[in-house]
C-alpha cells in the first residue's frame, strides 16, 4: 500500500468515526445543560437537588471533550502557531508537517498505552465516585478509545504530509530521513543524555525543555501535544521513564474531569447561542440611538455593542467578527474613515475576553487554583473602563478631526427609550449569570448551565433559533471545548516537568533579589505578554507562561487575582498590536477591501488608550479587587 493510499484509507476510516463520536458529544453537552438547569430549579424552588449532579457533570465532561478531539483535528481546529510556517514553500511545509504529525501520533500512542494500564488499574481497584459510586474505569476507556482515534487521525495526516514531501521536494527521501532522524533523537533524548552521562542540572534541563518547546511551537505543531511531549521527555529525564509514563496515563482524565473545567463548554455554548440569536445586533442598535449623533457616535456605538456582546460571549475574536459584520456597513454609509471604523471594531472586540464570563479567566483559575467567580468580578470594572477609554479616545479624535467620524442619525427621546426594550434579554442574562455568581446563589458551573439554557430560551422567544442553528451551536461549542482542553492537558503534563526543573522558583528568587523596583520587574513581565499576544491567541499565552511568572509576581507581593486581570488585559493589547494582531487579521476577513496597514493605523489611538487604562489598574489595584472583596 502506497503512502498516499494509506493516508486516504485512514481518512475514510477515521473521519466518519470521529463525526459519530463528536455527535454523541454534542448530545451529552445538551444533556449537561438540562441537568445543571434542572438541578438548580429543583434545589432552589423545591429543595430537592439531584443527588450526585456534580459527579454526573464531571463524567459527562469527559465524554464531551474526548469524543470531540479527533473530529476537531479533522477540521484542523486544534491551535497551532503558523506565523513562520505560513511563509515556507509547499515542500518545506510538508517536511515540517510530517515531523509534527509523527510526534503527535507518538505522544497520543503513549497516552493510549498508559490509558489502558490506568483503566485496568481502576477496574481492579474498584475506584468509583464518592457519592453515586459510579465506576471510573468505563470513562477511562473512553479516554483510551478517543486517544486511539486521535492517534489514527494524526497518522493519516502524517501519511498525507509524507506524500506531499514526495511530490513537492527535491531529494524527498533525504528530507524524510533527516526528519525521521530528528524525531528519533528527540524521542530518545533522555536516554542519550543518560548514556553520555551528561548530568544536567535541573534548571539547565528546564531551559533546554523550554527551548525545544519554543522550537516545536513555531513549527506549527498543535500546542497541546507539543507541551505534553516536552513535559513527558523532561520529566522522564529528571525523574524516571516509568513515572513520566504514569503521568501520561492519569493526567488527561484528571484534567478534564476537574469540576472547574465544566464551566467551559457551557459558557462557550451560551455565547454561540447568543450569537445565533442576534443579541449583538440589538445592543449595537440601542447604543447607537443614544450616542450616534455625537462626533464618532457610530464608532462609540460599536464599542458599546462590543462590550454588551462580550457580557454573554467571552470571546474576543468572535466579538470582533460579529460587530464588524454589523457595524462596518453602517459606518461606511456615513463615510467614516476606514482606519477608525476598523480600528474601533478590532479594539472593541478585545473587550470580549475581559468582561465576564471570560474563558481566559476560567483557564487562569484552573492553572492558579484561584476562584473563577472572584476573577469574573475582578474583570467587570476594568472591562467597563476599557469601553469608556475607547469611547473617549474616539470622541477626542473626531472632535479634532470631524471628517474621521461624522455624526450619525439623531434619535428622539421616545426612540431612545423604546430601543432599550431590545436589550432586556442580554441584560437579564448577564444579571442572572454574573449576579448569581456574585451573590453566591450559583456556582460558576451552575451559572454557566443556567446561562446556556437562558440563551436558548431567548433565542426561541425572539424566534431567531431553529433546529439547524442549535445543532450548529452545539457543534461549535464542542469543537472549541476540545481545542481548549487539549491545550490544558498538555499544560498539566508540562507543569510536572517545569516544577521538577525548579525554573519557576529559581526565577522567582532571582527576580525578587534584583536591585530594581518591583514595579519595573512586573512591567517587564507585562511587556512579554504584549509580544506573546502578537503571535498567538491569548489562551496559549496564559497556559505557557503563568506557571513561570506567577511565583515571581506573588513573590513580589502582588495579588494573583489582580495579576490575572492585568495579564488578560496585556494579552488583549497584543491581539491588536502590529505586526501580528490576531483580531486585526480576523477583521480583515470581514473588511476584505481595507488594507491591513490601514487597520493597524486605526488601532494606534486605542493602544494609547490601553496604556493609560493599564497604568490606572496597575497603580489602583482596587479597581480590580474591590468587587471580589464584596462577594458572598
Amino acid at each position: 500500500m502506497t503512502v498516499e493510499r494509506a493516508g486516504r484509507f485512514l481518512e475514510k476510516t477515521t473521519h466518519p468515526l470521529s463525526r459519530i463520536a463528536d455527535s454523541v458529544g454534542r448530545v451529552v453537552l445538551a444533556l449537561m445543560v438540562l441537568l445543571v438547569t434542572l438541578d438548580v430549579v429543583l434545589r432552589y424552588f423545591f429543595n430537592r437537588p439531584i443527588k450526585g449532579s456534580y459527579e454526573l457533570i464531571e463524567f459527562m465532561m469527559v465524554l464531551v471533550v474526548f469524543l470531540g478531539l479527533a473530529y476537531t483535528q479533522t477540521k484542523k481546529g486544534h491551535v497551532s502557531i503558523t506565523l513562520f510556517t505560513g511563509k515556507l514553500s509547499p515542500g518545506q511545509l510538508a517536511v515540517i508537517l510530517s515531523i509534527t504529525y509523527l510526534l503527535c501520533t507518538i505522544i497520543f500512542s503513549l497516552i493510549t498505552w498508559r490509558g489502558i494500564v490506568q483503566a485496568e488499574a481502576l477496574r481492579v481497584n474498584g475506584t468509583s465516585s464518592d457519592l453515586l459510586f459510579i465506576p471510573n474505569f468505563p470513562f477511562m476507556w473512553i479516554v483510551v478509545i478517543a486517544s486511539v482515534l486521535l492517534s489514527l487521525v494524526f497518522l493519516g495526516d502524517f501519511f498525507k504530509s509524507v506524500d506531499d514531501v514526495l511530490k513537492t521536494c527535491k531529494r524527498p527521501w533525504l528530507w524524510l530521513w533527516l526528519g525521521g532522524l530528528f524525531v528519533l533523537v528527540l524521542i530518545t533524548l533522555p536516554d542519550w543524555l543518560r548514556w553520555l552521562q551528561w548530568d544536567l542540572a535541573r534548571p539547565v534541563m528546564g531551559l533546554v525543555g523550554i527551548a525545544l518547546l519554543i522550537l516545536l511551537l513555531f513549527s506549527s505543531m498543535p500546542i497541546g501535544p507539543v507541551m505534553g511531549l516536552i513535559g513527558y521527555l523532561g520529566f522522564s529525564y529528571l525523574v524516571n521513564p516509568d513515572a513520566s509514563l504514569a503521568i501520561l496515563g492519569t493526567t488527561p482524565f484528571r484534567t478534564v474531569s476537574n469540576h472547574t473545567m465544566t464551566t467551559i463548554p457551557l459558557f462557550v455554548l451560551m455565547g454561540v447561542l447568543c450569537f445565533h440569536a442576534e443579541l449583538s445586533k440589538d445592543v449595537y442598535t440601542t447604543v447607537r440611538s443614544w450616542v450616534g449623533r455625537l462626533p464618532g457616535g457610530l464608532a462609540m456605538s460599536t464599542v458599546g455593542g462590543c462590550a454588551g456582546f462580550a457580557a454573554v460571549s467571552g470571546n474576543s475574536m468572535a466579538t470582533a467578527i460579529t460587530m464588524g459584520t454589523i457595524a462596518l456597513p453602517e459606518m461606511r454609509r456615513y463615510k467614516y474613515d476606514d482606519g477608525l471604523a476598523c480600528g474601533c471594531v478590532a479594539a472593541g472586540g478585545s473587550i470580549g475576553i475581559l468582561i465576564p464570563p471570560s474563558i481566559a479567566f476560567i483557564i487562569y483559575a484552573q492553572i492558579t487554583e484561584e476562584s473563577v467567580g472572584a476573577l469574573f468580578m475582578a474583570g467587570v470594572i476594568p472591562g467597563l473602563l476599557e469601553a469608556v477609554f475607547y469611547m473617549v479616545a474616539i470622541y477626542l479624535m473626531c472632535k479634532v478631526k470631524p471628517k474621521l467620524g461624522p455624526p450619525g442619525p439623531t434619535s428622539t427621546w421616545r426612540e431612545k427609550i423604546l430601543s432599550l426594550k431590545d436589550t432586556w434579554g442580554i441584560l437579564v442574562l448577564f444579571i442572572l449569570v454574573i449576579g448569581g455568581i456574585y451573590t453566591g446563589i450559583f456556582t460558576p458551573t451552575e451559572a454557566a448551565g443556567v446561562g446556556a439554557f437562558g440563551a436558548l430560551l431567548l433565542g426561541f422567544i425572539r424566534r431567531k433559533l431553529n433546529k439547524d442553528k442549535i445543532l450548529l451551536s452545539l457543534a461549535d461549542a464542542c469543537k472549541n471545548t476540545a481545542m481548549l482542553l487539549l491545550m490544558l492537558i498538555g499544560a498539566d503534563i508540562f507543569s510536572y516537568f517545569l516544577t521538577m526543573s525548579q525554573i519557576p522558583f529559581m526565577l522567582s528568587d532571582i527576580v525578587v533579589a534584583l536591585p530594581v523596583a518591583k514595579e519595573v520587574t512586573v512591567w517587564a513581565i507585562l511587556f512579554v505578554y504584549i509580544i506573546l499576544g502578537c503571535i498567538m491567541p491569548i489562551i496559549p499565552a496564559i497556559v505557557l507562561t503563568i506557571p513561570i511568572f506567577l511565583p515571581v509576581v506573588t513573590g513580589l507581593g502582588y495579588d494573583p487575582i489582580w495579576f490575572g486581570v492585568i495579564v488578560v488585559t496585556m494579552a488583549e493589547m497584543g491581539q491588536i498590536t502590529p505586526p501580528v494582531g490576531i483580531n486585526v487579521f480576523a477583521l480583515s476577513g470581514v473588511a476584505k477591501d481595507v488594507p491591513l496597514g490601514t487597520i493597524f493605523k486605526g488601532i494606534f489611538p486605542f493602544l494609547v488608550a490601553d496604556v493609560f487604562r493599564v497604568a490606572l489598574v496597575f497603580f489602583v489595584p482596587g479597581l480590580a479587587l474591590w468587587l471580589p472583596s464584596l462577594m458572598s
